[in-house]
């Protein structure tokens, strides 16, 4: 029950889940006597269908990783994912330290045979169509070889088509420039490993004053360019926003056409809101975790938790080591007419 606010706002998403998804069940772990409370007034069919796990143990979001996966095994977190190991339940989903729930993630549950690394993918808000982008990794990996970011690539693929009812989503490198010759050596090594894949709809290069224009649904990079791009996104939304505000109130003119425009600016603002695309998944892992972000609202706590329960429902662990096998055939069959 971590993030930023934890039970205030874990324990309300939960419930808000259960009673959208009425075949649902929850295990909430963590202190029972902090989640407790938010329970007292829960009608009896709800109750049924939520259990807590307790335990008074959390990783601190100052803590770094390894030490979390040394010293707190008896933390939420590790709790937590022990239970997808173990298989008692689908998934994990939580706002606490992203390092540590990648590590603790890596050691219980191990990479999906093929993958060596695996990565961390954000929702992208597409404004002009309303529609939403896939970028990955976007912190799991600062340094990233070629065939890392093939395998980001077709990661990223199958999460898009469990989404969308199996569309074959359009696939671009985000580099400095579309030329050919632009970008470090491992990027245009991964463009033409993407180039001659069957598996993929490689449209090529994609620059960062496109990655919301819409045109690619899965954008690759290593995970310190995308960890830049998502996390500079956040913070001009956030200047904009508030300067939009400020300007209105600066006087009572301003006030009036701020009225006269709200359902406009409203309209707007839905577009780009962070809860709606909140729950970076970890892809890659022989099991489903989905980190929310530390500071989420109840919506997008919400949000993230059906992130989860859309990539149980599509196998998305399961497709990705299906595709991998498929990656390897394609690459025998290579070899043997070259």
């Amino acid at each position: 029950m971590g993030g930023d606010f934890g039970p205030s706002v874990t324990v309300p998403a939960s419930i808000e889940f259960l009673r959208i998804h009425s075949d649902a069940v929850l295990l909430l772990v963590g202190d029972s006597a902090l989640i407790s409370p938010y329970l007292d007034k829960l009608e009896e069919s709800l109750l049924q269908r939520l259990q807590i796990v307790h335990t008074s143990v959390h990783v601190l979001n100052e803590s770094c990783p390894g030490e979390a996966l040394r010293g707190a095994k008896e933390s939420s977190m590790y709790i937590a994912v022990n239970l997808v190991k173990q298989r008692e339940v689908d998934a994990c989903v939580s706002g606490g330290n992203t390092g540590a729930l990648l590590m603790i993630g890596r050691h219980l549950l191990k990479t999906i045979p093929g993958i060596s690394k695996p990565a961390i993918v954000a929702k992208i808000p597409y404004p002009l169509s309303g529609g939403h982008g896939l970028l990955l990794d976007v912190g799991a990996n600062l340094n990233c070889e070629a065939h890392n970011l093939q395998e980001f690539a077709i990661m990223g693929a199958v999460l898009w088509r469990a989404e969308h009812d199996d569309s074959e989503p359009r696939v671009a490198l985000l580099n400095i420039g579309v030329e050919e010759h632009k970008g470090t050596e491992e990027v245009r090594h991964a463009a033409r490993m993407l180039e001659k894949s069957a598996l993929l709809d490689f449209v090529g290069y994609i620059e960062g004053n496109e990655l919301y224009s819409g045109k690619a649904d899965v954008v690759v990079c290593d995970g310190f360019a995308g960890n830049l791009a998502i996390k500079t996104s956040e913070g001009v939304v956030h200047v904009v926003t508030s300067l939009i505000r400020r300007v209105l109130s600066d006087n009572i003119f301003a006030g009036l056409l701020g009225l006269m425009f709200s359902p406009l600016m409203k309209s707007l603002t839905d577009r780009v809101d962070p809860s709606q695309f909140n729950g970076a998944s970890l892809l890659g892992l022989q099991g489903i975790i989905v980190k929310s972000h530390g500071n989420a609202n109840v919506r997008g706590f919400r949000h993230a938790i059906t992130q989860a329960m859309h990539e149980v429902s599509s196998s998305v662990p399961s497709v990705i080591q299906e595709r991998m096998a498929a990656l390897d055939i394609q690459s025998i069959d290579s070899l043997q007419s070259s």
